[in-house]
């Protein structure tokens, strides 16, 4: 059986992210960065110069006056806004295929994943009083141990879906027994060499860890209630299968369901931001 480390280093022969995204990534990850240096990397994708300008131009921002500057759209956007918006558009063609007969389907998972990053965003600023930017990377993000399972040992991912049964085991588990690893340390390593931050790499590694208790706030936990929220509202990668919250999680909700009531209320509106900001398919 395969390990991370040797799924990943295939992987990687075949798919990274753009040269623009690493650079953006580590500028972002540097105090020292300027808005300078993210406007010199950015002159280099006209495309990206093109996504960045519509956006800060659009209705989301509802700016007066028309931005046309990079140094503008950036300081408007924010930088970590522009590195998650490199990492859509550099990750939505990894999501593109077809479904097999155990439910499987990239399509599905690029709806959960862009659905556990709008929820776990708005339960960050909204539950926690956090920014939720790295949040959002980590909802994008969490599940692309799978993509890279579909590509190398797809029956094997197939087969792990199809014992998968939420009320006896994770998805990760059925991984384990049929792959020999699972998506959660793929998409772990992956990351790191993508150079994102700690905690997301943290959050990926443990996004299915239901037996340790999470510190509250954590991007873990937010993404673990996000993830929950995706599913209870159909969201999941296997439609119908998804894990329940751990106990202590549970608490937490029934202490502040007003909250998460609003949230899923407001849930349509904030998608149909996202799909303007990052053109995604909801």
């Amino acid at each position: 059986m395969p390990t991370a480390q040797e799924l990943v280093r295939k992987f990687s022969d075949l798919k990274t992210l753009p040269h623009v995204a690493l650079r953006l990534t580590k500028l972002v990850n540097d105090d020292r960065s300027t808005m300078h240096d993210f406007e010199e990397v950015i002159k280099l994708d006209p495309v990206l110069v093109t996504r960045l300008l519509r956006l800060v131009n659009s209705p989301y921002f509802g700016l007066i006056n028309k931005v046309e500057s990079i140094p503008k759209a950036v300081v408007y956007v924010g930088m970590k806004n522009l590195r998650n918006l490199v990492a859509v558009e550099a990750l939505r063609n990894l999501f593109r295929g077809g479904e097999n007969e155990n439910g499987f389907s990239r399509k599905n998972l690029w709806i959960h994943s862009a659905t556990v990053a709008i929820i776990a965003e708005m339960i960050a600023k909204r539950i926690f009083g956090q920014e939720g930017e790295d949040v959002f990377l980590a909802g994008i993000i969490h599940d692309i141990g799978l993509i890279v399972e579909d590509q190398l040992v797809g029956e094997s991912l197939w087969s792990a879906c199809a014992a998968y049964d939420p009320t006896k085991n994770t998805l990760a588990l059925c991984e384990q027994e049929s792959i020999g690893t699972d998506h959660c340390l793929v998409g772990n390593l992956l990351a790191k060499e993508w150079r994102l931050p700690n905690e997301v790499l943290k959050a990926i590694r443990l996004h299915h860890d239901m037996e340790r208790k999470h510190s509250l706030g954590s991007i873990t936990s937010i993404l673990q209630l996000a993830e929950y929220v995706a599913g209870k509202l159909g969201y999941s990668p296997l439609v119908g299968r998804f894990d329940p919250l751990p106990d202590y999680l549970v608490r937490h909700v029934r202490s502040t369901m007003t909250n998460y009531k609003v949230i899923m209320r407001d849930l349509p509106s904030e998608m149909a931001k996202a799909k303007d900001l990052y053109e995604t398919d909801l």
